[in-house]
């Protein structure tokens, strides 16, 4: 995938709240945590499973609305399921704890776009995950319930896709390339 490293010093602010996000649940107390509340609560262990089969959990145990949510909105994992629904932001956010739980390298990726193309309808505003599989990094929107398909949000949802970054374990990453439609 193409990418590039970033200074912190550029970074739009919602990338270091998710940063911020990603560090608390890699925690290995956090992680333990997640874990038995799932096993004691929810009665739907999630430990050993793969990530496709993480993403069907997700599914199973939290839905999309757009309705109104509480505010503060669910940052972690758990008060993510206690909360119950949502939106890209804890899809992403949970199906990341769900990945980090069951020891994948993964990523959160938060599309930072603004409209500079007046053709396109919007820009931004949009957080999904990648996962690493047989090396190299899997598009997986758990939102939508879409694998490898980067393209779609330039394609199908018609955004100006130009500014997109990747918070991974230990770095921040300039991920726009693999999705913007190359011309």
């Amino acid at each position: 995938m193409f990418m590039s490293r970033v200074s912190q010093s550029v970074y739009p602010a919602v990338v270091n709240v998710y940063r911020q996000r990603y560090d608390n649940m890699a925690r290995t107390e956090y992680v333990t945590e997640f874990k038995h509340y799932t096993e004691a609560v929810l009665k739907d262990p999630f430990e050993g499973l793969g990530w496709r089969e993480l993403l069907n959990w997700e599914h199973r145990h939290f839905e999309y609305t757009r309705g109104e949510l509480p505010k503060p909105r669910a940052e972690m994992p758990i008060d993510i399921i206690k909360q119950a629904k949502g939106r890209c932001g804890e899809f992403a956010l949970l199906y990341n704890g769900l990945l980090l739980a069951n020891a994948y390298e993964c990523r959160i990726v938060i599309d930072c776009s603004t409209l500079q193309d007046k053709s396109k309808a919007v820009a931004g505003d949009h957080v999904w995950n990648e996962v690493s599989v047989d090396g190299g990094w899997m598009h997986v929107d758990p939102t939508e319930r879409r694998i490898d398909q980067p393209l779609m949000y330039a394609q199908e949802w018609h955004k100006d896709v130009n500014l997109v970054y990747a918070v991974a374990k230990k770095e921040i990453l300039e991920v726009t390339k693999t999705y913007r439609i190359r011309t």
